[in-house]
């Protein structure tokens, strides 16, 4: 099975009734034995779109209560409201009766979406830098054998070699806390689910500013889709910024290899005992 097929067959769901679903997380797409937030986002996406009327969550927020086990779970779907251009609905994945993720969505439907289109965010200038091959395919196994995240294992990843900040050549002084990135899922170009997947697959990238800095919690995530990329090969930009007592912005653009700009989002995460590791 392909990346792409195999992805989709992990967000399968068994209906329970109109609106609630359960699934159990696929291991495949887990950081250590705990889901990936990317994942557990494409899967509450996914139940939305069954109900909804319009397939496409074009803005979805989703807030990261408590940890999700890696066990059966349901999902529990309210509409909010429904017109002709778009919906919108909330997702509550449950778990031994408590909301550990809530999610809510703007959806529509690309196929009949129309207007114009200006003020272009280009692909930024560093995807010039080097050629593709030159980018760095991304493992930490050279820090750890097998410690590589699952989720990470599940697609075709590569860095640009000063955001590799396992295994750079450049010192933290002058290393921007940035990860820029080919990235594709073999088997075809990414779809909406794919896209929730990809909006939160980078590592925090404080990390390539001041390495190593164990579990790095996301607390809320933003993502906009914009549309459905006309290529298989996509480009990845994020950046972090503003950390205050312990707390992040992370910024992330996803473009096609056309020049397409498919996806943008936006989290706030908490670096665990930051004054302990980072100032030491």
């Amino acid at each position: 099975m392909n990346q792409f097929d195999q992805f989709q067959s992990a967000l399968s769901l068994n209906k329970i009734s109109d609106q609630v679903f359960s699934f159990t997380p696929d291991s495949k797409y887990f950081v250590g034995n705990t889901p990936h937030g990317g994942y557990l986002l494409a899967v509450m996406n996914k139940a939305l779109s069954n109900v909804l009327p319009h397939p496409s969550a074009i803005n979805s927020n989703v807030y990261y209560l408590d940890r999700t086990e890696p066990s059966e779970a349901e999902l529990h779907v309210e509409v909010v409201r429904t017109s002709r251009g778009s919906s919108m609905g909330q997702v509550r994945l449950i778990q031994n009766g408590i909301t550990t993720c809530l999610f809510s969505a703007l959806c529509s439907d690309f196929q009949y979406m129309k207007g114009y289109s200006g003020l272009e965010t280009p692909l930024p200038e560093i995807i010039n830098s080097l050629p593709a091959e030159d980018f760095q395919v991304m493992s930490y196994d050279i820090l750890k054998p097998g410690s590589t995240p699952s989720f990470i294992q599940q697609l075709e990843l590569s860095v640009h070699p000063d955001h590799a900040w396992w295994d750079r050549k450049i010192s933290s002084d002058v290393a921007e806390a940035r990860c820029s990135a080919y990235l594709e899922l073999i088997g075809g170009p990414a779809d909406e689910f794919v896209l929730s997947y990809l909006s939160d697959i980078l590592p925090p990238v404080v990390q390539n500013k001041y390495g190593s800095l164990g579990w790095v919690p996301t607390l809320t995530l933003t993502t906009n889709i914009r549309q459905l990329p006309t290529t298989n090969k996509l480009f990845i930009d994020g950046i972090a910024k503003d950390i205050s007592n312990g707390y992040f912005e992370q910024d992330c653009n996803i473009w096609d290899l056309n020049g397409n700009l498919v996806a943008t989002s936006r989290q706030l995460a908490k670096i665990l005992k930051s004054e302990e590791k980072i100032s030491s």
